[in-house]
């Protein structure tokens, strides 16, 4: 999970272009989020250079487990777009776009590997450009992304998240959209020649149905 904002999300909207947005770029009604900073949608094929462009930053990669590219290349961009075109319903990785239009980041659920019976549980992945670092752009995704998720399939029954500790940013991104801090695998992983800990986070759908 990449270093994310650490700013209060501003209110959502529901649709349509923010009022406050300077732009002549119309959000497509397609768009299964939007808040007043950006929206998020399905990838097209055309995002692909615009996704290399924005994840090909070592800052990025530091704080992603070893599958995420580094550089992140174009023929990459490509291949994961394909990927999250062929998933079946419900297919749940989004590309973050701003009002503007501009790719600025990657939400994603994943269904559990291994025993059916965490077939309730999804996994939430994301990474956001360096440049929209500290802009409130995540905060208010993952709170409109989480939401959406629990009301648009019914077996959800949890949200997960696993961030590395030095990750201070991502950490407080999920504390303000209601995650739970649920524990600590201690020195879980190895990144770059250093052990780290792994912070575990939970949001469950009573969490923000209470």
């Amino acid at each position: 999970m990449a270093t994310a904002t650490n700013n209060t999300a501003t209110p959502p909207v529901t649709g349509g272009q923010p009022p406050s947005a300077a732009s002549d770029h119309t959000i497509p009604p397609a768009a299964i989020c939007v808040t007043e900073k950006c929206y998020l949608r399905r990838y097209e094929e055309s995002d692909a250079e615009a996704m290399s462009a924005a994840a090909n930053d070592p800052e990025i990669a530091k704080c992603m487990r070893s599958t995420f590219p580094s550089p992140y290349s174009l023929a990459d961009a490509h291949a994961f777009i394909a990927h999250c075109r062929a998933l079946p319903p419900p297919a749940l990785s989004f590309g973050l776009f701003t009002v503007q239009g501009e790719l600025a980041g990657s939400l994603a659920l994943e269904p559990p590997k291994g025993d059916s019976i965490y077939a309730g549980t999804r996994e939430l992945g994301y990474w956001v450009a360096p440049k929209f670092w500290g802009r409130g752009f995540m905060t208010g995704a993952v709170r409109e992304f989480t939401r959406w998720a629990f009301a648009t399939v019914p077996d959800l029954l949890r949200i997960e998240a696993a961030v590395f500790e030095p990750n201070k940013g991502s950490q407080r991104v999920l504390q303000k959209v209601g995650f739970v801090q649920e524990g600590t695998r201690r020195l879980a992983a190895v990144k770059n020649g250093k052990q780290i800990d792994e912070v575990i986070f939970g949001l469950i759908r009573t969490d923000i149905e209470a």
